[in-house]
């Protein structure tokens, strides 16, 4: 009976490593990239959005417009396709 409790145990209470990397779906990495967004993490969401592309993210399925333009903007920028600059005043 001790020998079972003890497997069992060990079993439950297994060490593990993280895995190197986790699978989300795209419903759900668009609803953490917009959740990461709008609370301010714009580092992060910039991160994420990086990765989605990169990974063949074609669309997002979010209705605000300038959110999705928020997603695509660093890709944008970066393959010269847009240029955004800051408003008159915040030029010195």
């Amino acid at each position: 009976m001790i020998k079972i409790k003890k497997i069992i145990s060990s079993l439950l209470f297994k060490t593990q490593e993280n895995p190197p990397h986790y699978l989300l779906d795209h419903k759900s990495a668009v609803i953490i990239w917009k959740s990461l967004f709008e609370s301010g993490h714009e580092e992060l969401a910039g991160m994420l959005s990086k990765i989605m592309i990169e990974r063949g993210c074609q669309e997002i399925e979010i209705d605000d417009a300038s959110l999705v333009l928020m997603f695509w903007k660093d890709y944008m920028e970066e393959n010269n396709i847009l240029t955004f600059r800051p408003a008159d005043e915040e030029l010195h």
